[in-house]
């Protein structure tokens, strides 16, 4: 590999991933554990979600996202996020599911302004075909 080529995979290396030691509660594990034995794949596409969130927070605020996206999935996502990085992919893992949750984000901004700080409420509602 020349030191051009290098020197271009070494630009597209990932920042070492770094967990908040909240993870490793008792409370949290123990959700988490929860999660893997109950909940089917449907609902754990959630933690996949959410941990696209956590890793690209140079995009998206979200200051619970990895708690909610727990170890497991912040680890799976992000080690597929550095093999897409030295592929040179059309698209980066996670980075689809984070824009569009902001997508959504904005759309309830934008509703909850019409409040003027006011009491709301916010639900969502999803189905799956």
């Amino acid at each position: 590999m020349s030191e051009e080529q290098n020197g271009k995979l070494e630009e597209r290396a990932l920042p070492e991933l770094k967990l908040s030691d909240l993870l490793f509660t008792e409370t949290v594990r123990g959700h988490h554990e929860a999660i893997e034995t109950e909940w089917d794949s449907l609902r754990r596409s959630a933690c996949q979600t959410v941990a696209g969130r956590a890793l690209w927070k140079h995009v998206i605020y979200d200051p619970f996202a990895e708690l909610l996206a727990g170890e497991l999935y912040l680890r799976s996502l992000y080690e597929k996020i550095k093999k897409d990085r030295y592929k040179i992919p059309r698209e980066v893992s996670g980075v689809m599911l984070a824009v569009r949750t902001l997508w959504f984000d904005e759309k309830i901004e934008v509703a909850l302004s019409f409040f003027d700080g006011g009491a709301t409420h916010v639900l969502l509602l999803g189905t799956v075909w």
